[in-house]
């Protein structure tokens, strides 16, 4: 079974390098106003006239930042546009700080061109990363965080079912990543491959999710690590096409799948 991490494995050391190099020129910027500042005080008042810095989740207060965020921000629907078409997500009321997270991510941009970067045929599409500067930028802003599981709380992983994804190492509480995601695509099982998946992974899947998966398939292994939050409600047919998209050795699309994403309500 494929671990389900949120590493980049291509254009990183790049768009690394052009991270420093952008950062040294804004530092550069800020020393040169600085000095002008001091020279002449109204363009210091005018720096003071910019928009307050963006309120952020900082590390050890996610969960309280996000409970609060949830109940300002109740939007449910979001949709996925892509060179294939939409994908439409309904997001879970049960799992509230992993749709605030992801709310979070799209109203202040930072889901802004990202991409579907793994896509297995049958299993899933993985996104959310980035190789845009100006996004990459804007996290370096909100700095890194993990996400506290609601994995008791979400659904089950058949088709269809959005996750979040989540480092392997050293992460004892097994917290989600803060923009890897994925979407479950999974295949049919009989009761001798749940027995199976049982027996490998030492736990029971109950017999509601066993019909879900004989009926309906999905990807049972993953139950009980990572925590499921959605549902796609529009454009299953997108998701197939996106996972048969031409990759390569990594799983990563030959042509860029770029995602913009779009509250609806």
């Amino acid at each position: 079974m494929y671990p389900l991490t949120f590493s980049i494995k291509r254009k990183t050391r790049r768009l690394f390098l052009l991270g420093i190099v952008t950062l040294s020129m804004l530092a550069c910027s800020q020393t040169e106003t600085e000095e002008v500042s001091i020279q002449k005080p109204q363009i210091k008042r005018e720096i003071k006239a910019e928009e307050p810095r963006l309120k952020t989740p900082k590390q050890g207060k996610v969960q309280s930042f996000f409970d609060e965020y949830a109940k300002n921000n109740l939007e449910k629907r979001v949709i996925l546009k892509t060179r294939l078409g939409d994908i439409e997500l309904e997001l879970f009321e049960e799992t509230p700080i992993h749709r605030a997270n992801f709310l979070f991510n799209v109203k202040n941009d930072l889901y802004s061109h990202t991409i579907f970067y793994r896509v297995v045929p049958d299993f899933m599409i993985q996104g959310g990363n980035s190789d845009h500067d100006q996004t990459l930028l804007k996290r370096k802003g909100v700095g890194a965080y993990y996400i506290p599981s609601e994995r008791d709380l979400g659904g089950i992983h058949q088709r269809g079912a959005v996750a979040m994804a989540m480092t392997y190492d050293n992460n004892p509480e097994e917290k989600s990543a803060q923009y890897s995601y994925y979407i479950v695509i999974g295949t049919k099982f009989s009761d001798e491959g749940l027995d199976a998946v049982e027996e490998e992974y030492q736990f029971n899947i109950p017999e509601a999710s066993r019909k879900i998966y004989k009926s309906i398939g999905g990807s049972p292994p993953l139950d009980g690590k990572h925590t499921v939050f959605g549902m796609v409600s529009k454009g299953m047919d997108i998701v197939e096409a996106i996972a048969n998209e031409k990759r390569d050795s990594g799983d990563w699309p030959i042509n860029d799948v770029i995602i913009e994403c779009e509250i609806v309500e």
